[in-house]
């Protein structure tokens, strides 16, 4: 195990811009980081007030999307969220402020859920793997469907699991949302990508996935097309990157081919984290350009998973710097030797 630092660090997270205090001392008030798995058996396989189980779906919004499984039954299903942060019907435009000193557009947009499975109580973590390649085929169609419609700018696939994850609902499900904009902060994490291949002529993402193989102290996993690693200046403990080895600007161009090595990596990730964290709270994000700038040279698209194993409070309300108790090259270690 790497020893941890004598004194705290300041890192920073190139790919991001964001700073973080790495202080392996503040994890010695006490706070246990890993803990047992909660039994599956608490929660019930089918729950008849679950507008997600099988047998509810006429409560859900229309039905966008429907993969089957073996038997027939629908696997994966696409549905609108009935609670849409947007409003599907409209158009785009700004709203008029005589004053100039307000700015806004109209709110027009697509809000998706994804129900990961028929069964209400496993996890992504603990379904097969045939059953992820499905979740991540529907994630790849919708992703491009949503593109299709000429009033999205951005489309976001994101995953909350557990209530202080923000998952309102318990049974297993992700998100896809369209916005009309490009949101501020994707907007600085293409300009410090774009900044670096300006001046480097070599994509960011690229350049930290060849430094991460070279060192190798903060690898989790890798097949021959994606890469896992905690990141050199990880904002919380056990924070996490899944990247595709080849450069690629868009999520939804993955190779059918490769989409099964994504689901095995992305699988065998979030396996390792529910065992070694006990079924921890976490965020799943994918973060892609779209279609019309595929061929960007300078952006990579990548997943972020990030377990709720920490908390945030003052100091990064007043500084936009993270604290993260735990030495990321440890955090990387404990997955990689996880064995459950």
């Amino acid at each position: 195990m790497m020893e941890a630092p004598c004194m705290s660090e300041i890192r920073q997270n190139r790919l991001t811009g964001e700073s973080v205090v790495i202080a392996p001392e503040r994890a010695k008030r006490g706070t246990n980081l890993a803990r047992p798995a909660a039994p599956s058996a608490a929660v019930p396989a089918q729950d008849a007030a679950c507008p997600f189980c099988a047998g509810n779906e006429a409560v859900t919004g229309p039905e966008t999307y429907r993969a089957d499984g073996e038997d027939g039954q629908w696997a994966v299903r696409s549905c609108v969220n009935k609670y849409s942060v947007l409003s599907p019907e409209g158009e785009v435009g700004a709203v008029e402020d005589a004053e100039h000193t307000r700015a806004a557009v109209n709110g027009v947009g697509l809000h998706e859920v994804v129900v990961e499975s028929p069964r209400h109580d496993l996890p992504m973590a603990l379904l097969p793997a045939a059953q992820v390649r499905r979740i991540v085929e529907a994630y790849v169609a919708r992703f491009r469907a949503f593109y299709a419609d000429r009033r999205v700018r951005h489309v976001i696939i994101f995953k909350n699991h557990g209530a202080e994850a923000g998952a309102s609902q318990q049974h297993p499900h992700s998100q896809i949302v369209g916005i009309p904009i490009m949101p501020g902060q994707v907007l600085e994490r293409v300009a410090h990508a774009r900044e670096f291949y300006a001046s480097t002529g070599r994509c960011l993402a690229c350049s930290m996935i060849a430094e991460e193989q070279a060192e190798g102290s903060r690898i989790v996993a890798e097949n021959a097309a994606f890469i896992a690693f905690v990141p050199y200046a990880a904002l919380s403990p056990y924070h996490l990157w899944i990247f595709p080895k080849v450069h690629a600007a868009c999520f939804s161009e993955v190779p059918v081919e490769t989409e099964t090595a994504l689901a095995e990596l992305l699988h065998l990730v979030l396996e390792r984290i529910y065992g070694l964290l006990g079924n921890p709270p976490f965020n799943l994000v994918v973060r892609s350009l779209g279609p019309r700038e595929k061929d960007a040279a300078h952006f990579h698209w990548y997943i972020a998973i990030v377990p709720r194993v920490n908390r945030t409070a003052g100091f990064e309300l007043g500084t936009g710097m993270y604290i993260n108790p735990m030495l990321p090259e440890a955090a990387a270690q404990a997955l990689r030797e996880f064995r459950g």
